[in-house]
């Protein structure tokens, strides 16, 4: 009970005290709010006046112009014309002038106004001008108007009265004041618009009349001016209009937006706002006194309003009304009032129901206490799912890489053979394809990382054919199985050199590709690369087509989705996880690419996606040899190819290109046949010393007898490659030998480098900044041959103190370096140049192959950035591009090479897993892998376990900072002398430690001791 009355005390005392208070702040904001709206009709009067006298204006001003013009004491006819010269003019650009005349005491006229007599069809414009200089013999006068061909001004017949100035109520007012006088409003009887005239006498100089000048202004510009002042005072006033003296209505903002109908009678139109009960006319009875301000009641609405008289001397005089509605002006007001009603109310609510809420907040606390302990308990079973699910996947993908390095091994050692071209091209694929059977585990572990948000996309360069073609290679083994042919069409004018990821766009090409394959039993599989021309070369269409089952419009929908086919039969005849076209849709957004398909059941299957990949100026792909000359004939090929290869034989430059019909034919350099017509009949048509080429799958071509194998000079495997084709053509002129091994020539690794001295006196050497000891022999060992002298030091201080001594042309730099790093080191370099310097070339070595790290090389002040493992070739075009003073300082090496006989006591090489150890790069920086090269592979390694180590021991301590540093370190070195894989490992947990990835950093760290094992036992085979 005692808290009942307590409860209906404090309720009393709420709605008292509320109640107060409110009444108590809106007293203070009424008055207030009636203040400022006075002083805001005070300011809206001023504007108004102000605009009004300027639509008046113009009949004072006339008035002044045509003194200032002295007639007087002209001729009449000089009067006439300098008349009309001043007058038209205002008629013709102020729309508030209706017509400008004189009435002379005599009887004479001359009237120019806005208006066009209606039997008058020839004339062009609105003015007409009237002439009356006859008043007795032609009180009618003349009318004149503008021709519509030549403007110029005419006579023309207007049926009018006699007309007598003198007579006009405007000529007597003026004759009756001293001086200007604006008459009454009446209704113009030219225009019919209403509106009032302006009149003042004209003088002799001795003081005698000599005319009266009239000015006529319409009111119709009176209701626009009112708009267009409103629209000034960003639309205050809810209500606006002017009347006369009288109170006459004279212009309302209404008449602007009325019908064109309504406008034809402004009388009539403005009558309405003249009764007794409209708001208007309450106003107008209420307002008497100009320039105050009152609240006057219209019954309907109450108004803070005030009036407003235009100065006589400067304009017509009017009354302007301003109304402004109370609800506007009290509008904060009442808005408070109704804000502290609300709370009042809702104070009363919260208190009468605060206990209720307090006994459900206990519960609901206990209940969301428990349900954030079951999502922490959730969230910890997530986590820990997701760490098994990356270390099975790591096992996994272990597990199924190591039992492949057999299959891979064998590849590489049947390619080391002696193997004619044939078999070299045949090793090659059994190679590419004992890679392509890691297609589902890298799949899987693919779309975890994708899930994850952990797969990153890089941005190197790369040549598009090779890309293109090494992914044909792979897929002509299934297509040759099923007796399918397999077309690649690369645009020939496109740059082969593009920036872009490289791996992930041979993934897509093999994942639509090898569907294309599958699902197509007769006919063809083509790849079509064309360049989308609305994006300046930047952007290439890739397309995958096919003549295979095709697709419904509803399995169209269902592609693109993980683990999903179009129609779950094709699983069970054709096999696959349908993870291929989900991941190629993953891969194809995180290059800002686009993808999709068109298809139609029965007829075939076109696969698309399109990528943004900047292609390099100057990099389309030609033949190292002039084939001009070539006579070519295709033979037996089907359309398709033969449609492709002629292309690319154009692009090539050979025009020769013969029909496909072996009897009808000149003698040709080279005769490319396929199996389906008759070989002697493309023997027949090779010139003497000519060439055969037989163009088929290759299992047809391994299918052949020796006996036609011996009579071609070149087997050409489909698909039909550029660099294929061109070859046989070079073969067929004598260019090339036809058993001529495919090695490649590296003239620019064939120098040896000046004394130092003479490279310092001519500002030639390379200074190299690199922490690593490993690093600094290779880059060493590729500098000299190369032919560039070098100097190396420690880290970017010691570079500073080097450069100092002089000499040196460029400085090539690490990035991570212990004390002064390479940015510290290039902004340290930029800062000390003066303008009168001659900047040095930086050029940066980094183990992040990643856009954002050569955009922090650049904002250093660096000119290029390459990428660990070095690549011999990017880094001698950059030293020609950024030394050239060192080129012509290059010594020619004498070669050490063994005599071609020698070669063959050479022992058998040993297999290995390429991917586990690559001697490649220690064959550019030591000419070939000798046992200085495997000594220097061996000392590097030995820093190795240590890094591991410190790996290991940094992420024990927490200390991810030292980790990664060490974890770089070991990917540089490991790189460098061609530990691959294990280069590779310590770059994703260096890309793992980046993003703060602790679960795939400790999976990454686990592995690197059993991957540096792996290249220990492999290196023991090898060395």
């Amino acid at each position: 009970m005692t808290r009942a009355l307590a409860s209906v005390a404090a309720f009393i005392l709420i709605l008292a005290f509320g109640s107060g208070i409110s009444y108590w702040v809106y007293d203070r904001q009424y008055a207030a709010l009636i203040s400022d709206g006075s002083a805001q009709l005070a300011v809206a009067r001023s504007t108004f006046s102000r605009e009004l006298n300027r639509l008046f204006d113009p009949g004072p001003a006339v008035y002044e112009t045509i003194t200032d013009t002295r007639l007087v004491g002209l001729s009449d006819l000089e009067v006439e014309d300098l008349f009309f010269a001043v007058a038209t003019g205002p008629v013709r650009r102020l729309p508030q002038i209706n017509g400008i005349y004189i009435g002379f005491p005599d009887g004479r006229f001359l009237q120019v106004q806005d208006l066009v007599p209606l039997n008058q069809s020839a004339t062009e414009g609105k003015l007409t001008r009237r002439v009356i200089d006859d008043p007795t013999g032609e009180p009618a006068g003349h009318w004149f108007s503008t021709a519509k061909k030549t403007g110029r001004w005419v006579g023309v017949d207007v049926a009018s009265g006699p007309y007598d100035p003198r007579s006009r109520p405007w000529y007597k007012e003026a004759l009756a004041a001293e001086s200007g006088v604006w008459t009454k409003p009446y209704q113009f009887a030219s225009s019919g618009s209403l509106g009032v005239t302006y009149t003042r006498k004209l003088y002799h100089d001795d003081g005698a009349l000599w005319g009266v000048l009239g000015v006529d202004l319409s009111l119709s510009s009176l209701s626009l001016t009112l708009v267009q002042a409103s629209e000034i005072l960003n639309g205050f006033g809810d209500l606006i209009f002017a009347t006369d003296l009288a109170g006459r209505m004279l212009g309302h903002p209404d008449l602007v937006r009325a019908k064109p109908s309504e406008k034809l009678d402004v009388e009539a139109f403005l009558e309405r706002y003249r009764e007794k009960n409209s708001v208007e006319q309450i106003l107008i009875e209420s307002l008497l006194v100009p320039g105050t301000v009152s609240i006057v009641d219209t019954g309907e609405a109450q108004y803070l309003a005030t009036r407003a008289v235009l100065d006589p001397d400067l304009a017509m005089p009017i009354s302007i009304y301003l109304a402004e509605g109370m609800n506007t002006i009290l509008a904060d007001a009442n808005t408070t009032l109704m804000r502290n009603v609300t709370l009042l109310f809702v104070a009363i609510v919260a208190f009468g129901t605060v206990s209720f809420y307090v006994v459900k907040l206990g519960v609901e606390v206990t209940a969301r206490k428990k349900a954030e302990a079951e999502l922490v308990e959730a969230r910890d079973m997530a986590e820990a799912a997701t760490r098994a699910k990356s270390s099975f996947l790591a096992t996994m993908s272990h597990e199924i890489r190591t039992p492949m390095n057999g299959v891979m091994s064998m590849a590489e050692l049947l390619a080391l053979s002696k193997l004619n071209a044939e078999q070299s091209g045949m090793a090659r694929v059994i190679r590419d394809s004992a890679g392509a059977l890691l297609t589902i585990i890298n799949d899987i572990l693919d779309f975890s990382k994708i899930e994850a948000g952990k797969l990153d996309i890089e941005t190197v360069p790369f040549s598009l054919m090779e890309t293109v073609d090494g992914a044909s290679e792979i897929l002509i083994q299934k297509a040759d199985e099923k007796g399918l042919s397999l077309i690649v069409d690369i645009q020939t004018d496109l740059a082969d050199q593009r920036h872009g990821d490289p791996t992930r766009l041979r993934q897509i090409l093999l994942n639509l590709g090898g569907n294309a394959v599958k699902f197509t039993e007769r006919g063809n599989v083509r790849i079509k690369i064309r360049e989308l021309s609305d994006h300046d070369g930047e952007w290439l269409r890739f397309e995958v087509l096919d003549t295979g089952i095709g697709l419904t419009e509803e399995q169209c929908s269902k592609l693109f989705k993980p683990f999903v086919q179009a129609d779950q039969s094709t699983a069970r005849k054709f096999g696959g996880t349908g993870l291929g076209l989900s991941i190629s849709h993953r891969l194809t957004e995180l290059m800002g690419g686009r993808i999709g398909a068109l298809s139609t059941l029965g007829e075939g299957s076109t696969f698309w996606f399109e990528l943004p990949v900047k292609g390099d100026e100057g990099t389309v792909p030609a033949p190292d040899h002039d084939l001009s000359a070539a006579r070519v004939l295709l033979a037996g090929l089907e359309p398709c190819q033969a449609d492709v290869a002629t292309r690319y034989l154009q692009a090539g430059g050979v025009t020769d290109i013969g029909a496909d019909d072996p009897e009808n034919t000149q003698p040709c350099d080279l005769v490319i046949a396929g199996l389906g017509g008759e070989l002697d009949d493309a023997r027949r048509v090779c010139k003497p010393g000519g060439a055969l080429a037989l163009c088929a799958g290759r299992e047809a071509l391994a299918g052949l007898p020796d006996a036609a194998k011996k009579s071609a000079a070149v087997l050409l495997p489909l698909p039909i490659t550029r660099p294929k084709l061109w070859r046989a053509v070079a073969i067929a002129l004598g260019l090339e030998r036809a058993d001529a091994q495919e090695g490649d020539a590296r003239p620019e690794l064939a120098f040896t480098p000046p004394p130092l001295e003479e490279a310092r006196s001519a500002n030639a050497i390379v200074l190299v900044a690199e922490d690593n000891p490993t690093n600094q022999v290779v880059v060493r060992k590729m500098l000299f041959r190369m032919g560039f002298a070098c100097e190396i030091v420690d880290d970017g201080a010691a570079a500073l103190a080097a450069l100092d001594d002089g000499g040196h042309g460029l400085l090539l730099t690490d990035i991570n370096m212990p004390g002064m790093d390479g940015f510290s080191l290039a902004r340290a370099i930029r800062g000390k140049e003066t303008a009168a310097d001659k900047p040095l070339p930086i050029i940066a070595l980094t183990a992040d192959a990643m856009a954002e790290t050569e955009a922090e090389c650049l904002a250093a002040g660096m000119n290029a950035c390459l990428t660990k493992p070095i690549d011999s070739k990017m880094l001698v075009s950059s030293l020609s591009d950024y030394l050239p003073a060192g080129l012509p300082l290059r010594r020619d090496a004498e070669s050490d090479e063994p005599e071609p006989e020698e070669a063959e006591d050479v022992p058998d090489l040993p297999v290995w897993d390429r991917e586990i150890f690559e001697p490649a790069a220690m064959e550019e920086a030591f000419g070939k892998f000798d046992d200085e090269a495997k000594e220097f592979v061996l000392s590097a390694r030995g820093a190795w376990g240590v890094r591991i180590s410190e790996v290991g021991h940094a992420m024990q301590e927490g200390d991810m900072a030292a980790a990664r540093n060490a974890a770089h370190s070991l990917k540089g070195a490991a790189l460098s002398v061609g530990a691959l894989r294990l280069g590779r490992i310590a770059g994703e947990l260096q890309d793992a430690l980046d993003a703060q990835d602790d679960v795939m950093a400790g999976i990454m760290a686990e592995v690197l001791e059993p991957t540096l094992t792996e290249f220990d036992e492999t290196v023991k085979r090898i060395f």
